[in-house]
């Protein structure tokens, strides 16, 4: 016979199983703790399962016990409005704080001691809400509250977590240098800033994701360098792209044009800043200016 999924407890998490397991044992009289023992957590969600068909079967149990146990670990779980300061439409902050858990619910052996605090901490939360790659900040956010809801840390730890995270999130969101500098309506602009942040080679930053279009491009900028911890370096980052930026810009402004040396008395000097200031022109300008009337002379003299 095919179970109504009603009547089938699922747990994605110890806690949630440890939940049940106490629950069943505190409110029906005749389950047994020793027929709820197992090495793993698929083992003893199945005898979880089995001790409740055999206790409905006996009529010690109600038929919608399962949905009751649910309903009992649901009000338990961290009410909505700690999240609310988690804005699911501001795509900087939920992706930012994607990322972030993404990195830190994971244990790494090169993490540094700083990292190694901070992962230890979250690892309580469930990685496996990071487990497939989000386009979309609305995804991304219900992921984040999967890794809470779906962990290992009980309210209390949640709770202590969630302040730690907005008030790391109160010193990245008002450095809004490289926000503001991304134009609203360039997607050349941010797939170069993204190629930017990829070449370089000496303690490369972290990406955030990898892009699949050059709009992503933006928001993956924005976020791999919230991501940074190192304030003045990141600062110093920024700077240079900014200036790298203009560089580009100016050469392409200045396109089919070369610098060039040359040398001149300061009388002939004074003179050309003379003549250039009658024309309202630039040095280079009137140099260009004088060459071509003089060649123009040439050919109509030929």
């Amino acid at each position: 016979m095919i179970k109504n999924p009603s009547e089938v407890l699922v747990a994605v998490s110890e806690r949630e199983c440890a939940f049940y397991t106490d629950y069943l044992l505190k409110t029906i009289r005749g389950s047994s703790a020793k027929n709820l023992r197992g090495d793993s957590l698929a083992e003893r969600l199945k005898k979880l399962n089995e001790e409740l068909d055999s206790l409905i079967n006996k009529n010690r149990a109600p038929k919608n016990f399962a949905s009751q146990m649910r309903s009992a670990f649901k009000a338990t779980q961290l009410p909505s409005h700690y999240f609310r300061w988690i804005d699911k439409k501001d795509e900087r902050l939920c992706n930012w704080l994607w990322c972030y858990l993404k990195t830190h619910t994971k244990q790494t052996d090169t993490a540094t001691t700083t990292t190694a605090v901070h992962s230890t901490e979250f690892s309580q939360l469930s990685e496996k809400a990071f487990s497939d790659d989000r386009d979309s900040t609305s995804d991304r956010y219900m992921d984040i509250l999967s890794a809470f809801y779906d962990g290992e840390a009980d309210t209390e730890q949640q709770q202590a977590l969630l302040d730690l995270l907005k008030a790391k999130w109160q010193d990245i969101r008002f450095n809004e240098s490289v926000v503001n500098w991304l134009e609203p309506n360039n997607p050349s602009q941010w797939a170069w800033a993204w190629a930017y942040l990829q070449n370089i080679s000496q303690r490369p930053l972290e990406q955030a994701w990898m892009p699949t279009s050059d709009t992503e491009k933006k928001a993956v900028v924005i976020a791999t360098l919230d991501l940074s911890d190192n304030v003045d370096r990141k600062a110093l980052i920024i700077d240079k792209m900014k200036k790298a930026w203009s560089q580009k810009k100016f050469r392409e402004k200045s396109s089919g044009k070369k610098p060039y040396s040359i040398s001149m008395t300061l009388n002939t000097k004074q003179k050309l800043n003379a003549l250039a200031e009658e024309r309202n022109m630039k040095i280079n300008e009137m140099i260009e200016y004088l060459v071509r009337s003089e060649y123009k002379k040439r050919e109509m003299n030929e």
